[in-house]
């Protein structure tokens, strides 16, 4: 391996470690290359030239587009309308609550792609009303995190977006082959739901007065936020839309709600939240434009090609591949945040594993898994420092109570890495392979 590919990795690596802000880190170790490559000196326009065709990508407007669909979505009120149909649904049980916790996840998910917005939006309202419940504010709010990972898997995602950006595989396909696996997290999280409300005696949580008008009522308040997915899902797997046109229709559908049917969405809110999608995109893009620029300096330095050949030269199985892969994504989740995990591996494995025989799909839906999941381990993990944020528990009570819905989200990784048909059989339904 070349020296300058090395001081690259290894200052990407020490910048991370030390906790530099990633968008600096990755910018700066691709210069680095640029300086330490002997003859490279002279080619800076090529930095330039891959950052903003980086970001020259029809599908990444889909990315802000969807951040404004659920932004307004929260703040006319979808959640707490998602909230009270999860009750109806599960709130009589044992642990009735956390039910709600993870069943809203799954609902939100269809709105907001996006595990944090999924905390932002969902966790002060099901904290809150756990905590009133009787629940501890520690396991409420770890909770509240393992749900959240359930957003970026079940469609519309937008971390398959940016897969199927990197890796031209069918966004479609992959839409569909994350519903099967979202929805599993979410059933692997209520069964230890289930032992832990038998064991601590969690209470039960009915809504009061609950008759067959009551409901109709609540299913009628949630409809146009249950309406939402089915329109951007069933527009793009129908190929009425493509997934970028879907998110700019989500935007038009959620402001529309927001100004004729539930009429509380101000001018002065539609502000705030393009502010915020503006700001939360610029950082994004940023991050998808540097990143460019070390893939082209892995391809450059024949990295793919030297990988594929030390893969020959061990004689790994593909079974294999995916085990030690696995490994590799959930360890560096330690310390890289997801879409940095995605814009830096996902060019470099997907044709590796594809000559392999492995599905690119199959392989996009394992990588988000992988990285969704690094959201909620320590230290780096996102979702456990909004979660803390959010509540008021320290980081490393949320990390103690974590732990079972880790261990189950693992399990839910495992089957779906070596039982293909859980994430392939929908897109082989549907025609996309």
């Amino acid at each position: 391996m070349d020296y300058s590919l090395l001081i690259v990795i290894g200052l990407l690596l020490a910048l991370m470690i030390m906790g530099s802000p990633v968008i600096f880190a990755i910018g700066f170790a691709g210069m680095a290359y640029f300086l330490v490559k002997p003859g490279m000196a002279g080619m800076l326009d090529i930095y330039a030239h891959k950052f903003f065709t980086g970001m020259d990508v029809f599908i990444w407007l889909s990315i802000p587009l969807f951040i404004i669909a659920g932004e307004i979505m929260t703040a006319i009120g979808m959640t707490d309308r998602l909230v009270g149909l999860s009750r109806l649904l599960v709130g009589r049980l044992r642990g009735g609550l956390a039910y709600v916790n993870v069943v809203g996840s799954m609902m939100f998910s269809g709105v907001s792609g996006s595990a944090l917005a999924d905390i932002s939006a969902l966790g002060p309202v099901e904290i809150k009303m756990m905590e009133k419940d009787g629940y501890r504010k520690d396991f409420s709010a770890a909770l509240t995190v393992s749900s959240s990972i359930q957003g970026p898997i079940i469609p519309p995602s937008i971390p398959l977006i940016i897969f199927s950006a990197l890796t031209n595989t069918s966004v479609a396909a992959l839409f569909l082959a994350g519903a099967v696996p979202g929805m599993l997290l979410g059933t692997a999280q209520m069964i230890v739901i289930y032992f832990m409300a038998r064991r601590n005696g969690f209470p039960r949580n009915p809504i009061a007065g609950l008759n067959l008008t009551v409901a109709l009522g609540i299913i009628l308040n949630a409809f146009w936020a249950i309406f939402m997915p089915l329109i951007i899902i069933g527009g793009i797997i129908g190929g009425i839309f493509t997934a970028t046109e879907a998110a700019a229709i989500a935007v038009a559908y959620a402001t529309l709600v927001g100004v004729l049917a539930y009429r509380n969405l101000t001018l002065k809110a539609l502000w705030e939240i393009l502010d915020r999608a503006a700001r939360t995109s610029a950082s994004v893009y940023l991050i998808v434009g540097f990143a460019t620029i070390i893939s082209w300096v892995l391809a450059n330095e024949r990295v793919p090609t030297e990988l594929a050949a030390l893969v020959r030269d061990w004689h790994l199985e593909p079974w294999m591949l995916l085990l030690l892969l696995n490994l590799f994504f959930l360890l560096n989740g330690l310390w890289i945040g997801d879409s940095v995990q995605l814009l830096l591996f996902a060019p470099l494995f997907t044709p590796l594993l594809a000559s392999m025989g492995v599905d690119p799909v199959h392989f996009g839906v394992i990588m988000v898994l992988n990285v969704m999941i690094g959201l909620m381990t320590p230290p780096y993990g996102l979702a456990l420092y909004l979660g803390s944020s959010i509540s008021g528990v320290p980081l490393g009570a949320i990390v103690r109570q974590s732990v079972p819905f880790l261990i189950s989200n693992l399990i839910v990784l495992l089957a779906v890495t070596y039982v293909p048909e859980i994430s392939l059989t929908l897109p082989k339904l549907f025609g996309f392979l």
